[in-house]
């Protein structure tokens, strides 16, 4: 059985909406008399204040519980339907109890009169049909505002990711290693230079183009890693090493941007690297339906710990994205890995 999550705004309503709702049935019951008779003001209020707001936390449970059975926006039709239907039965079965019980007790001298009757019958079923309306156009719109706040939320993330791989790639650290390294080659080897110009190129032209895709395929995003490998390479030579194994169908499915450079910047930062241990990197996946990314693990004496931000901002990403345990991150004594779903096109698109 799920109970409903009330709010104070909840609670607020039934204490608006209960006074007038004691009020209708008993002028209902009694028309004037309700006014003028303190026993029947005072002890029929009472009665119906009772049962009624009984009624209420019956009839939001019943909501709750259609609406979680029938989700969907197609479901619509079919979740107003079965609301009025049960709420309906239940509010003419307690409106029956009302007029037959008080008439059958003789309760503060009421006398039933079967024209009123039917005629609370037809009102409260209206009534049902209004609120049971009402109540889904509140629902729609709750959904309808959280939406817009997860679009913002998940806006904030692409913006504070590629943010983040811009400024990983863009320090002036990076990019004065990297035309060091080009002055070198230049003097060395011009075909190397000519080559890691090319690759230098690739990797910022990726950077230009790649703030405007929420999602990449991930062979487009290993193109990427591959001359961001070549330009690491060309500065660290046998102290870094990476292997990718992945099959066609796992390269045409979709990651997000600068996934793979993150979690490089992070292992880079974070682990030593010197001759005979390099930092060995492993792209592979798991049952066509998650990216695994692992390294071996050689921490520093004192680690810099930086790029965490960079993590974390792929976590909340994916969140967004997917689900809540979207990213899989482990850490070891000896390796550092990092699971992430490969997602489809239509995953794409929404």
């Amino acid at each position: 059985m799920q109970i409903p999550q009330y709010t104070r705004k909840d609670l607020q309503i039934l204490a608006i909406a209960m006074p007038l709702v004691v009020m209708l049935i008993n002028v209902l019951l009694f028309g004037k008399r309700f006014f003028t008779e303190p026993k029947i003001l005072i002890g029929s209020g009472l009665i119906v204040l009772l049962v009624m707001t009984v009624a209420w936390f019956l009839f939001t449970w019943i909501a709750v519980t259609v609406r979680s059975r029938f989700p969907a926006n197609d479901d619509q039709v079919k979740r107003l339907g079965i609301t009025v239907l049960f709420i309906a039965t239940i509010q003419a079965l307690v409106m029956t109890v009302f007029f037959q019980g008080y008439n059958q007790f003789n309760l503060f001298g009421y006398e039933i009169n079967t024209s009123r009757y039917y005629w609370t019958l037809g009102i409260g079923f209206v009534l049902n049909i209004i609120i049971t309306i009402l109540h889904e156009g509140f629902d729609r719109f709750e959904r309808w505002k959280a939406t817009l706040t997860e679009t913002e939320q998940l806006k904030t993330a692409y913006t504070q990711s590629q943010l983040m791989g811009l400024r990983s790639q863009v320090n002036p650290h990076f990019l004065f290693n990297s035309l060091n390294s080009l002055s070198s080659l230049i003097n060395e080897d011009t075909d190397k230079a000519e080559k890691f110009l090319n690759e230098l190129t690739k990797v910022y032209r990726y950077l230009l183009r790649s703030p405007d895709d929420k999602l990449v395929t991930l062979e487009t995003e290993l193109q990427f890693i591959e001359s961001y490998y070549y330009l690491l390479k060309s500065r660290y030579g046998d102290k870094v090493n990476l292997q990718v194994d992945l099959d066609e169908q796992s390269r045409n499915k979709y990651v997000s941007p600068f996934l793979l450079q993150t979690i490089f910047e992070y292992s880079f930062n974070n682990s030593a690297m010197q001759k005979g241990k390099p930092l060995n990197f492993l792209i592979t996946q798991e049952n066509n339906s998650r990216l695994v990314i692992k390294n071996n693990l050689q921490e520093k004496q004192t680690s810099t710990g930086m790029n965490a931000d960079g993590l974390k901002s792929l976590v909340e990403k994916y969140k967004l994205i997917c689900c809540d345990e979207a990213l899989v991150i482990e850490k070891t004594d000896s390796f550092f890995r990092v699971q992430v779903p490969l997602l489809n096109e239509i995953e794409n698109n929404r």
